[in-house]
């Protein structure tokens, strides 16, 4: 795992009675949004910790970071996203971990729900929920999961990644992400796990996935339809996952330029 730089920023407050929520922030260039997002967690250090992992950026990120003394912060180079979220997971002190992309937000009373959860269910593991999917002018589209089930996920990735929150000694038994994926490292790591840990669904929206012409995956579809099919044909998943990709490269564009005009109307 990676220490912790020595540029680091922010100071953790004593660790009070009860769960401690660790959220890791990987970031680069996402000055429009990251103060929002920072917002949204409401970290304290103490029973929240939000500790951001910038890789560098040249915008006005770092300004907001210098601005936001309840965070702790690194920025410098790193080998991608899932490095970032790594590198996060091992600089944080909390009992439940989640990572919020800089982009990404949480709704309104999210933490309490998840800490209830987590408090009244003492054999879960991991806690997820609803989500929107935030569209650019403002509109949110609700994307009900589901309760959670190892068959569902080999079908296709139905979670809401920043809607997904789990116990440290999950991280303690299957380590961090797979720094050679970068679109669907949540993907695999739900599968990776599922076998060995006990879901609680909350039939809530607890974060907002925004939906922007600068994300990644939106700049990157068919890199990340076929990154998805290579992961799931290496978990033995063989046949499905490829015929997605097609059908995705042939349609899937049409599809959700259809679905944002739809619903921006």
């Amino acid at each position: 795992m990676t220490s912790v730089p020595s540029h680091s920023r922010g100071k953790t407050a004593p660790h009070p009675p009860g769960v401690k929520i660790s959220i890791i922030t990987p970031s680069l260039n996402q000055g429009p949004h990251i103060a929002e997002c920072i917002g949204s967690v409401g970290g304290d250090g103490a029973s929240v910790e939000h500790i951001v992992v910038d890789g560098g950026s040249t915008d006005s990120t770092l300004g907001v970071l210098r601005a936001s003394p309840s965070i702790r912060w690194v920025s410098e180079p790193d080998r991608g996203q899932s490095h970032a979220i790594n590198k996060g997971l091992a600089m944080a002190t909390g009992d439940i971990l989640a990572y919020l992309c800089a982009d990404d937000l949480y709704e309104p009373g999210a933490l309490e729900k998840v800490r209830a959860a987590f408090a009244g269910n003492p054999g879960t593991d991991v806690v997820h929920g609803d989500f929107f999917f935030l569209e650019a002018g403002g509109q949110k589209r609700l994307k009900r999961s589901g309760p959670f089930t190892p068959g569902r996920l080999a079908k296709g990735n139905f979670l809401g990644q920043p809607a997904v929150w789990w116990r440290r000694g999950v991280y303690g038994k299957f380590g961090g992400f797979d720094e050679s994926l970068h679109f669907c490292m949540d993907h695999e790591y739900w599968l990776r796990i599922a076998a060995g840990t006990r879901w609680h669904y909350i039939a809530e929206p607890l974060a907002s996935c925004r939906l922007h012409a600068g994300a990644k995956t939106s700049r990157q579809l068919a890199a990340a339809w076929r990154e998805a099919a290579q992961m799931l044909t290496r978990e033995k998943f063989r046949l499905r996952p490829w015929w997605d990709y097609w059908n995705m490269l042939v349609w899937g564009r049409h599809h959700y330029r259809a679905k944002r005009w739809w619903f921006s109307r």
